[in-house]
């Protein structure tokens, strides 16, 4: 059953990585400043290697971060039943934050990270602020997003693992 629920975790972080991966290029574009916009390539390539990033990373913090044993955990605490609302609801927390900030975080700098070498030099802003700016307000939607599709998802995926 462990071997099935890594699986089902890594199932799950492949999927919202990508579905995450495919809207934050769009909204970083929304948010962009104009140094920052001319330095982007072309949004086509931007949701390709996000998605292709946003998978990489999403499978290596799913390997890490024992995501399933800490959503078990407070599910247990809130004595919540498998395959209930409430258990599907609390379960979902631990990974709606911890994929959503860390895979985020990751390829928004990343992203930012390539379009800052193609800034002029004397027209760069810090990294960091130029990064920060671009992550932090993508923060909260990027852990509604996980959550929301975590919730859609979980029950399905576990029905057709028979999990």
């Amino acid at each position: 059953m462990h071997k099935n629920e890594k699986a089902m975790g890594l199932i799950m972080a492949i999927i919202v990585s990508a579905i995450m991966g495919m809207i934050f290029p769009i909204i970083a574009r929304k948010i962009a400043g104009p140094e920052a916009l001319a330095a982007m390539p072309p949004l086509a390539i931007m949701i390709i290697t996000s998605v292709i990033e946003s998978i990489i990373v999403g499978v290596i913090v799913a390997l890490v971060i024992p995501i399933g044993k800490i959503g078990h955990a407070m599910t247990t605490k809130a004595n919540a039943t498998p395959g209930s609302l409430k258990f599907g609801l609390i379960n979902s927390i631990p990974f709606a934050i911890i994929n959503g900030a860390l895979v985020s975080a990751i390829v928004s700098f990343i992203s930012v990270a390539q379009s800052y070498a193609h800034i002029p030099t004397g027209e760069k802003p810090p990294l960091i602020a130029m990064w920060f700016g671009s992550w932090l307000p993508t923060l909260p939607l990027s852990i509604l997003v996980g959550y929301v599709f975590a919730i859609i998802l979980a029950p399905i995926i576990a029905k057709a693992m028979r999990l």
